[in-house]
């Protein structure tokens, strides 16, 4: 489509360029008339948004997942009717094989394609942390991702923790992710391990589940005690109440727990309060009367959805035009994003102190073990290991975490 213009979203006068705008299998590409060009894959499309026409003819803005925001000017409202719904069908694809992955041909011999698909080694990368050894053992009762289809099919747990008990544990554990390795600091003993809440409620328990978190905390040597992280943020405690027929004894007992705990900090009873609700719903909370030599510590971080919004918001402030300093300030405010930020960047760091001055190991979990579980993780290693903090080495933390983790994780969480 000719005589396109692309405006500077950052131009208070709506300077522009024109050109002519392309729509290929992958890529949207605009030629400016100084020959410029600026490419979009459409994988990296958000969102398409046809606004009303105008004189000048139809705006399109295109959201894109790494930040970008690009607005045309469509001379002819038909033209762009078009583009949207070719953009809008090619930005989501119905089936994973018609990804650009799989069309991208590079222009290389069989020797370079193997040397990309051999770039990351996960052993190689685990035998640098320092295991197997002789508290970690590789195990694969997962291979046929019958224990937990989530999960890959290696995965490294302590070594007195038999199959059964992995078995027990996957059962207890939402959507089967139970506790396994995520990082080991070879120096300390130290583990960060990772997986779901408990589907425990106030009475049930699993003895296997409780023999795999003393067999973690076994694995460390050094320390008798472990940490159990609860990501999961604060909730109203009358919305799980409601529906218990035993409110009264579930009070009871919260306010015993409470009472008897000297070491809870006030800032952390709050959260401890939510976590116990979350028990009385049936899941979500260790019962500490049945887990031995356990330290929890609660920390707010919001869900995937609660972030993606908070992000949406401070991207519509950053795309702003003749924002002041104080609307801006106040927009980002209100969008909340510094403060999730901050709350993964509290957990990542008690995480890697827990390991450096106490070394203790930790566990981490939110509600399935996927999204914030793999944010403190991540971070935490980033902050403990400086390999991560590397070019290569982030790549490898990236493959850990995504990749390798998810196993047959549905496509909608990426």
């Amino acid at each position: 489509v000719e005589q396109v213009k692309l405006l500077d979203r950052f131009s208070t006068s709506n300077k522009s360029l024109t050109g002519t705008l392309y729509l290929t299998a992958t890529h949207l590409l605009f030629i400016d008339s100084h020959q410029k060009e600026t490419w979009i894959l459409h994988h990296h499309i958000a969102s398409v948004e046809k606004l009303a026409l105008t004189t000048s003819g139809c705006p399109l803005v295109i959201q894109c997942k790494n930040f970008r925001t690009v607005h045309f000017i469509v001379p002819r409202e038909r033209d762009c009717h078009d583009i949207y719904n070719s953009l809008l069908q090619l930005s989501k694809q119905a089936k994973y094989e018609d990804l650009y992955a799989f069309s991208y041909n590079p222009k290389q011999n069989d020797s370079e394609r193997l040397q990309g698909w051999q770039l990351i080694d996960l052993a190689e990368e685990y035998k640098r942390m320092g295991v197997p050894n002789s508290h970690w053992q590789l195990s694969d009762a997962n291979r046929d991702y019958k224990i937990c289809e989530t999960y890959p099919r290696e995965l490294y747990v302590p070594r007195i923790a038999s199959k059964p008990i992995i078995v027990g544990s996957s059962k207890f554990r939402s959507k089967g992710r139970f506790p396994v390795l995520s990082y080991y600091h070879q120096d300390k003993e130290a583990a960060i391990c990772r997986c779901s809440q408990p589907l425990s409620g106030f009475s049930a328990r699993c003895l296997e589940d409780e023999h795999l978190l003393q067999a973690i905390s076994k694995a460390n040597p050094v320390n008798r005690y472990m940490y159990v992280m609860d990501t999961r943020p604060k909730r109203r405690m009358q919305s799980w109440w409601a529906t218990q027929k035993d409110i009264g004894r579930i009070i009871v007992r919260i306010s015993s727990k409470i009472r008897n705990d000297e070491k809870i900090r006030e800032s952390n009873e709050k959260k401890r309060l939510n976590a116990m609700a979350n028990r009385a719903a049936g899941k979500g909370y260790e019962n500490e009367d049945n887990y031995s030599n356990i330290r929890f510590q609660f920390v707010g971080i919001e869900n995937i959805h609660v972030m993606r919004s908070s992000l949406q918001k401070l991207l519509e402030v950053n795309g702003t035009k003749g924002l002041s300093v104080n609307d801006f300030y106040s927009g980002l405010e209100s969008s909340g994003w510094l403060r999730h930020i901050k709350a993964v960047m509290d957990a990542a760091i008690f995480l890697a102190k827990a390991i450096t001055v106490e070394n203790a190991s930790v566990l981490v979990h939110c509600s399935d073990g996927w999204d914030r579980t793999s944010q403190v993780c991540s971070l935490g290693s980033l902050l403990l290991d400086s390999y991560y903090r590397t070019i290569k080495g982030f790549m490898v933390r990236i493959y850990l975490v995504r990749p390798m983790f998810p196993g047959r994780l549905p496509a909608h969480r990426f």
